[in-house]
C-alpha cells in the first residue's frame, strides 16, 4: 500500500464548525469525480497495528485540475480524537493519504442526474458538478438539492454562479421542504440519483425513491460497503 505524507496548504472556514482543508497533491496522484480516500494523522501506523481512531474515509471535494486535494468536514461539539487532532492542524503540518476509490463517478448515459445531499454531504457532489460543467457530454442536465437546517449552505456562492439552463441548485432548510422537492423530482423520467448524507438520511431517501418505482441500479450512494438492498430492509 502506497502512503503519501502531504502538507496542509490552506484551511478555509466554510461555516460555523465547518472547515475545508487543502493539501498538496502528490506527483502522479490522480482521481475521478466522486472519489474518496483515507486521511490519517501522522503516527497512526507507529504501533504493531494501525490506530484506526486516527484514520477517516473522506470524500475528495476537488478535481485533479485544481492542483490540490480538498476535504470538507464538520466538527461536533464533542469531537472524536480524530477531529480534535484535525482541528489542531496548521498550514505546513502533514497528514498521511492512502487508498483511493470512487463509487460516485458521473454516469454519462444520456440521462438526467439528480444530486441529493444533506449538509456537508455536498462535498462529494462538488466535483461531480464541476466535472459536468467542464464536459456535459451525454448528461442532458443536472439538478443539485442540498438540505441543511443550519441554513449555512456550503459552497452556495460558488455553485450558484455555475447555474445555467442545464444545471440548477435547490437549497432547502428542512426535511419537510426537501421531501416536497423530492416528490417533484422523482417524476423525472429515467433519472440517475446520487445520495450523500447520514445513514438514516440515505435509507429514508432510498426507500422513498424505490417506493416511487425508481430502480435500485439507478441509485448511487457513497457507502462502498453497503448495497442498496440493505437500505431497503426494515
Amino acid at each position: 500500500m502506497i502512503k503519501h505524507n502531504i502538507k496542509v496548504i490552506d484551511i478555509v472556514n466554510e461555516a460555523k464548525g465547518t472547515k475545508t482543508y487543502y493539501f498538496e497533491r502528490p506527483e502522479g496522484f490522480n482521481w475521478q469525480e466522486g472519489a474518496h480516500t483515507h486521511i490519517a494523522h501522522v503516527g497512526f501506523d507507529a504501533g504493531e497495528k494501525p490506530n484506526r481512531d486516527l484514520v477517516r474515509h473522506m470524500s475528495i471535494m476537488t478535481l485533479p485540475s485544481e492542483g490540490k486535494i480538498g476535504i470538507t468536514t464538520r466538527f461536533p461539539s464533542s469531537p472524536s480524537q480524530y477531529k480534535s487532532k484535525l482541528a489542531e492542524l496548521k498550514i505546513g503540518d502533514e497528514v498521511v493519504l492512502f487508498k483511493l476509490g470512487s463509487v460516485l463517478t458521473l454516469r454519462r448515459e444520456n440521462r438526467p442526474v439528480i444530486l441529493l445531499s444533506m449538509g456537508v454531504g455536498i462535498a462529494a457532489m462538488r466535483p461531480i458538478i464541476l466535472s459536468y460543467k467542464n464536459d456535459k457530454t451525454n448528461v442532458p442536465y443536472v439538478i443539485n438539492v442540498n438540505v441543511d437546517s443550519s441554513k449555512e449552505f456550503i459552497y452556495r456562492d460558488e455553485l450558484d454562479k455555475l447555474q445555467d439552463e442545464d444545471y440548477n441548485n435547490h437549497w432547502v432548510r428542512s426535511r419537510k421542504e426537501f421531501y416536497e422537492k423530492l416528490e417533484q423530482l422523482v417524476e423525472t423520467e429515467d433519472a440517475i440519483y446520487y445520495i450523500v448524507g447520514s445513514y438514516l438520511f440515505d435509507k429514508d431517501v432510498i426507500q422513498r425513491l424505490v417506493g416511487k418505482n425508481v430502480k435500485a441500479e439507478n441509485i448511487l450512494i457513497d457507502k462502498k460497503d453497503w448495497s442498496i438492498g440493505e437500505f431497503l430492509e426494515n
